[in-house]
């Protein structure tokens, strides 16, 4: 048996040089036939050999084959999406005609019951015979912005998505590319990876990839249970050593883990050791889904804070106090700026000095309030005593995002501490343009500013730790 390290090396499952994809062909239905199309549409530049008995021809351009021992070339990896009894049958043919890595979408193994556990075993068996590496089954499985490669068969209609630092792996395919708006969010990604029911690759493999994957600034993980305890904690150490890993831990309630069993068969362990695990291997943990997509931006592109002290810039001064209480409850501190700081602000206007800033009224009395509020965030960002800083811009219509844009523009060249951002406004679809041009040049932005402040707080808590 491998070790656990030689064991992690997945590139064929995110960078394969050749593909078989094992399902219906059937033009504009079959599942196999959305797999082609979409690994076209993402760029994917390997070979592709459809696979299945009922077609004969071509498919997208590309000859079909009725089985994989037909095909004369070699074969990196696999995609099948097939009827449960068919798929240990294809497996083992894969491995005899010499395929490193497959990815089992179909559905209805032992999260199933019945014959799918059977099936499922089936699967272990050809793994610990073979060599063969599975992902799967019941997963999207995979997906590499920078190779194109996708393992999605359903439809996609988005095709940019932004390339960047950003890994999320789960136990399920809401981390799948038609499952969230990447490209109108402008995530910046790195890695996608559902490991569905784990029959083989698991969240510690996944885990020692990622530590070495030179795109991958930032791990965001979602486990319903791990498989391997000792051998999650190591991956988990290793991975934090050399970059931020955030853990969203379900089943922390006892429905939650009864849910589990129906959903990956899943078997739910202690909260609390997983939770002194956590914190143990210095990761980060997350408590909602909303926090496991948004906290890992601040990650992407911020540099880490030398320490635990933020500044708040707001438009109205009750929202910064809540955001304080939200701040400490996060670990930080609330700076106390510098007298030379305070002197600055206060040339800008009597009423400024403290932490929180309120920008309302002064904003509210000057002609160029855009030029205003960016001396105000240059002077915070120059302060000593200040080691993040969170601002609050109201987007309130269309005529807002240019000037604001061109603010932040001017701040480029300050790029030693982390900043969040928060947009508000009366308008959905101008709040949605103002954070895709702000994620564009590199600045977190969200739409909840509770949100930004415990980003910054987690990339406080992480720094600490790592010094």
């Amino acid at each position: 048996m491998k070790s656990r390290r030689d064991r992690s090396d997945l590139k064929a499952f995110f960078e394969p040089g050749s593909v078989a994809v094992f399902g219906s062909l059937k033009e504009g239905m079959g599942l196999g036939y959305g797999m082609v199309r979409n690994l076209l549409q993402f760029g994917y530049s390997g070979k592709i050999y459809p696979i299945s008995p009922s077609c004969s021809g071509e498919v997208l351009g590309f000859r079909a084959y009725p089985a994989v021992t037909d095909v004369a070339e070699p074969i990196e990896a696999a995609i099948v999406i097939t009827p449960p009894r068919t798929v240990p049958g294809i497996i083992e043919q894969c491995a005899r005609k010499g395929v490193k890595a497959a990815v089992i979408v179909s559905e209805n193994f032992a999260e199933a019951g019945g014959d799918g556990v059977k099936y499922q075993q089936q699967l272990v068996d050809i793994v610990h015979r073979t060599g063969i590496r599975i992902i799967g089954p019941n997963t999207i499985g995979v997906f590499n912005p920078a190779s194109g490669f996708v393992t999605n068969p359903y439809l996609i209609i988005q095709d940019k998505i932004r390339k960047g630092g950003i890994a999320y792996c789960s136990q399920t395919g809401y981390v799948g590319l038609a499952a969230r708006p990447w490209e109108e969010r402008n995530v910046p990604i790195s890695k996608l990876c559902d490991i569905g029911n784990k029959c083989d690759v698991d969240e510690s493999d996944v885990l020692n990839y990622l530590a070495d994957d030179p795109q991958t600034k930032v791990v965001a993980m979602h486990i319903e249970n791990a498989k391997d305890g000792r051998s999650f904690m190591e991956a988990a150490r290793r991975v934090v050593v050399r970059k931020p890993l955030l853990i969203l831990k379900a089943g922390r309630s006892e429905a939650g883990a009864e849910a589990m069993v129906s959903h990956t068969a899943s078997l739910a362990g202690n909260e609390q050791v997983y939770d002194a695990a956590i914190k143990q291997v210095g990761a980060l943990r997350l408590s909602s889904w909303e926090e496991y997509w948004e906290i890992p931006r601040v990650f992407d592109s911020q540099p880490l804070p030398k320490g635990n002290r933020i500044a708040i810039i707001t438009g109205a001064g009750g929202l910064g106090v809540v955001v304080v209480d939200v701040a400490v409850e996060s670990g930080l501190t609330i700076a106390k700026f510098s007298p030379a700081t305070k002197k600055r602000l206060r040339k800008l206007s009597p009423r400024l000095g403290s932490n929180p800033i309120d920008l309302g009224p002064v904003l509210t009395v000057k002609e160029d309030p855009f030029s205003v509020q960016r001396e105000i965030i240059e002077a915070v960002l120059e302060d000593d005593n200040v080691d993040c800083i969170a601002v609050s811009v109201y987007t309130g219509f269309d005529a807002l995002i240019a000037p604001i844009a061109r603010m932040f523009d001017s701040l480029k060249n300050n790029k030693s501490k982390p900043m969040a951002i928060w947009i508000y406004g009366m308008k959905l679809r101008v709040l949605d343009e103002m954070l895709r041009q702000l994620e564009e040049r590199g600045l977190p932005t969200y739409l909840d500013f509770e949100l930004a402040v415990k980003a910054l707080g987690m990339s406080a808590a992480y720094s600490g730790v790592h010094k």
